[in-house]
């Protein structure tokens, strides 16, 4: 999952970044963000729950985007965040009904 590495990777650049939110809102994002991506690359669950994933880290995004004063720059980046994990949210959503695993065949190798 590199998507949720890289998200869990930047949300805590974006969150530092930020100089209007308390610290203890800073914390509890920051300490969000640490979990998911504890989760994500603990190999303590045999198969991810992605949808999961993605719902917290929708979560700490939306939380970002409600905090006031934030700076024009940060707020395109929390945008850009926040349409990476609804996209990653809706393709996942899409994945979950369309796949059907009676069906699902080897590639072939491209010679």
């Amino acid at each position: 999952m590199n998507w949720v590495m890289l998200l869990t990777s930047l949300l805590p650049v974006v969150i530092q970044g930020v100089p209007s939110i308390a610290a203890e809102t800073k914390q509890i994002l920051l300490d969000i963000t640490n979990s998911v991506h504890a989760v994500a690359t603990s190999g303590v669950l045999q198969a991810q729950n992605t949808t999961t994933v993605l719902t917290a880290l929708a979560g700490v995004i939306a939380a970002l985007k409600a905090e006031p004063n934030i700076p024009q720059p940060i707020l395109d980046l929390i945008g850009s965040l926040d349409r990476a994990a609804q996209a990653a949210l809706t393709a996942d959503a899409a994945a979950q009904k369309l796949v059907d695993p009676t069906v699902l065949q080897p590639i072939q190798p491209v010679a």
